[in-house]
């Protein structure tokens, strides 16, 4: 198994199809590998990190291109979660700007993630990457909420 090329997706997919007692050591092994993705668990489930955004989905347009074709992947934009998350120092209109142009350059399926990130639940394909899974696998990523 090659993970070097898979998107957030596939892998955070994948791990939630493996059977129950492989999970947390699949996704403590991944998430060692790969830092990104302790900073989307981390964003998603840490306390102390909420989305400075409106409630709800914003209004944009997903990305209509074959697979792997002319968007951006998640990894990439993570560098923009500074003007979402504990950020009040940008104009509201500018941060939604940002935001909505970030979800239309990614895949429908990263786009999907990063909405999942920002209401602080992973369903759907990944409903069995919980905060307690996170908790017993890398739980260095919780540390210091309050």
């Amino acid at each position: 198994m090659d993970i070097s090329k898979w998107t957030v997706h596939e892998m955070l997919k994948h791990i939630s199809e493996l059977p129950a007692k492989d999970r947390g050591s699949a996704l403590h092994t991944i998430a060692g590998l790969k830092p990104y993705l302790q900073n989307i668990l981390q964003i998603t489930y840490h306390k102390n990190y909420t989305f400075t955004l409106p409630e709800g989905d914003p209004p944009y347009t997903p990305m209509n291109v074959p697979t792997n074709m002319g968007m951006n992947r998640l990894p990439h934009e993570m560098r923009k979660f500074r003007y979402f998350v504990n950020n009040n120092d940008l104009q509201p209109m500018k941060r939604e700007k940002i935001f909505i142009e970030m979800l239309e350059a990614l895949s429908p399926e990263e786009s999907t993630l990063v909405l999942m990130m920002k209401s602080k639940k992973l369903s759907g394909p990944y409903k069995n990457i919980t905060r307690k899974l996170v908790e017993e696998s890398i739980p260095h990523i919780l540390e210091g909420e309050v």
